[in-house]
């Protein structure tokens, strides 16, 4: 799997930058792509990606996006892709 960063990452809040982490940090250790989806549907930050990104599948990688915290809002430009 690649995964390439495609814009500056927002810092909306106190709380953006550890979940980025995080998130990148659970991206990285996945090895598969149902690896990567088991973590996704099993971590236990689930709720705090939620708040911070929007991400979906297509058939060769994941897609993910920014979300304001405070408004919802998600941001035009991916943050970055996944490819498998």
């Amino acid at each position: 799997m690649t995964i390439k960063i495609e814009s500056i990452i927002n810092q909306w809040d106190s709380e953006t930058n550890d979940v980025i982490v995080r998130f990148l940090n659970l991206l990285t250790l996945a090895k598969t792509r149902r690896e990567l989806e088991l973590a996704l549907d099993f971590t236990p930050f689930k709720e705090q990606y939620k708040k911070h990104l929007l991400w979906g599948w297509g058939s060769k990688h994941l897609w993910v996006k920014q979300v304001c915290p405070y408004n919802g809002s998600v941001a035009e430009e991916r943050l970055l892709i996944v490819e498998f």
